[in-house]
C-alpha cells in the first residue's frame, strides 16, 4: 500500500472521529422537556445532564493522554468512541431516572475526552510541516461544521421528544466502523512527530511547552465569554432575547470554520506573529461590544472573538507538536484539551472578580478585563518570541 494511500485512510478515519467531539453537550435543547418528565428530580440534577460531559471530558483527556502512550491509535478511538456509543444510545433503552440519564452523560464525556486526545495526536503523527499546520486547521473547521449540524437536527429530535434527542448519537456507530478500518493500529512512538536534533534545549523545550498550554487555557477563559455573557449583553442593550443569542454566537462557529478552513492564508500573512494577531482580533471585538450596540455589530465582535480563539486553539497544537516527542505529545495534548476545558469553565469566575476593577457595569467591566489580559498576552508573545522558538 502507498504512503498516499495511506494517508488517505488515515484522513478518512481523522474525519470519522471530528463528526463527534462535541457531542457531549447535545442534550441541552431537551432540558426542559426532561425536565417536565421527572418534574420531581432537582434542577439542577437536570441541568448536569448537558453540564457535567464537560467536566468528564476534562478528567478523561488528561488520563487519556497517558493511556494513548501505550496503546494504539486504533484501540485508543475505538474505546473512546465504544464510550460515546454506550453513552449516548443506552438511554433509549434505559431512562427511568434523571440519576441514569446523568451516569449516562458522564460516559459520553469520558468518550469525548478520549477521542479529543487521540485526534490531534493522530493528525500530528500523518502529517508533516505546513501540511499537519493545515490538518489541524481543518480539523477544527470540520468539529465546529459537523456540531452545527448535530445541534440542528438535535433540536428539531427535542421538539418530537427529549428521548428523540438521543438518536443523534446513531453517527457515533458510523464513526465505530470507519475508526475500525482506517484509523492506524499502531503507537505514537511509531511515528515520531519531532526532529529531536532542534536547536532548542530540553528545559527550553518543557518551558514553551507548558508556556502554550497556559495560553490556551486563557483563550478559554476569554473566548467563554461570548458563551457566558452574549445573552445577558443582549438583553441589557434591547437587542434582542434568547433566539438573538443564539443567533449572534453562530458566528463564534462560523469563525471556527472560516479560521479552520484559512489558516493557511493566516499562517502566511502574519508569519510568526500569528498568535499575536489573534490575541488583537479578540481586543477588536471587545472594543465593538463596549461602544457599538447592535445586532450585526454584536455578531461582528463575536466572529472576531471567535477567529482570534480559533486561530490560537489551532495553532498551539500545531507547535505543541514541533516541541513534544511522539511519546510525549499525547500527554501534552492530554493536559492541553483538560486545562482548556478547565479555561472555559473557569472564566465566568475570571471575570466576577476582575470586572468589579474596570467598571461598576459587570458587561462592561468584563470586556475591559478581556483586552487587557489579551493585550498582556501579546506583549508576552512579542517579547518572548515563543511563537518563532516553537516553529520548526
Amino acid at each position: 500500500m502507498s504512503r498516499k494511500l495511506k494517508s488517505w485512510t488515515t484522513l478518512v478515519g481523522i474525519i470519522a472521529l471530528t463528526s463527534v467531539t462535541r457531542l457531549d453537550s447535545i442534550m441541552a435543547p431537551s432540558l426542559v422537556k426532561i425536565q417536565q418528565s421527572f418534574p420531581q428530580a432537582d434542577p439542577t440534577q437536570v441541568e448536569s445532564i448537558a453540564s457535567i460531559g464537560d467536566v468528564a471530558s476534562m478528567v478523561a483527556s488528561f488520563i487519556f493522554g497517558f493511556i494513548l502512550t501505550r496503546i494504539t491509535y486504533k484501540q485508543a478511538a475505538v474505546l473512546g468512541l465504544s464510550l460515546l456509543a454506550a453513552g449516548g444510545l443506552l438511554p433509549l433503552w434505559i431512562h427511568q431516572n434523571v440519576s441514569q440519564l446523568i451516569i449516562f452523560a458522564l460516559i459520553v464525556g469520558l468518550g469525548s475526552g478520549a477521542i479529543t486526545t487521540v485526534l490531534p495526536s493522530l493528525s500530528a503523527a500523518a502529517y508533516q510541516g505546513e501540511r499537519r499546520s493545515d490538518q489541524f486547521g481543518f480539523n477544527v473547521a470540520l468539529e465546529d461544521g459537523f456540531a452545527m449540524v448535530w445541534i440542528v437536527i438535535g433540536g428539531y429530535l427535542a421538539n418530537i421528544s427529549w428521548l428523540h434527542n438521543y438518536y443523534v448519537y446513531t453517527i457515533t456507530i458510523i464513526a465505530l466502523i470507519l475508526a475500525i478500518l482506517f484509523v492506524p493500529n499502531i503507537h505514537p512512538t511509531d511515528n515520531e512527530v519531532t526532529n529531536n536534533k532542534m536547536n532548542v534545549s530540553q528545559k527550553n523545550q518543557w518551558g514553551l511547552i507548558i508556556a502554550l498550554v497556559i495560553i490556551s487555557m486563557l483563550v478559554e477563559v476569554l473566548v467563554a465569554v461570548m458563551t457566558n455573557k452574549m445573552a445577558l449583553y443582549l438583553h441589557y442593550y434591547h437587542i434582542g432575547g434568547p433566539s438573538t443569542a443564539g443567533k449572534a454566537l453562530l458566528f463564534v462557529r462560523a469563525a471556527s470554520i472560516v479560521a479552520g478552513i484559512g489558516i493557511s492564508v493566516y499562517r502566511k500573512t502574519f508569519g510568526h506573529y500569528l498568535l499575536a494577531a489573534g490575541f488583537s482580533s479578540i481586543i477588536l471585538g471587545a472594543v465593538i461590544l463596549i461602544y457599538v450596540h447592535t445586532f450585526w455589530t454584536s455578531a461582528l465582535a463575536a466572529f472576531l472573538i471567535g477567529t482570534g480563539g480559533s486561530i490560537a486553539l489551532i495553532t498551539i497544537p500545531f507547535l505543541l507538536s514541533n516541541l513534544a516527542s511522539a511519546k510525549v505529545y499525547p500527554i501534552v495534548m492530554g493536559t492541553f484539551s483538560a486545562l482548556t476545558s478547565l479555561g472555559f469553565a473557569f472564566s465566568a469566575w475570571f471575570f466576577k472578580y476582575t470586572a468589579p476593577i474596570f467598571s461598576s457595569n459587570n458587561l462592561i467591566g468584563t470586556f475591559w478585563a478581556m483586552i487587557t489580559l489579551s493585550v498582556i498576552i501579546i506583549l508576552v508573545l512579542l517579547f518572548s518570541q515563543i511563537q518563532k522558538k516553537a516553529s520548526v
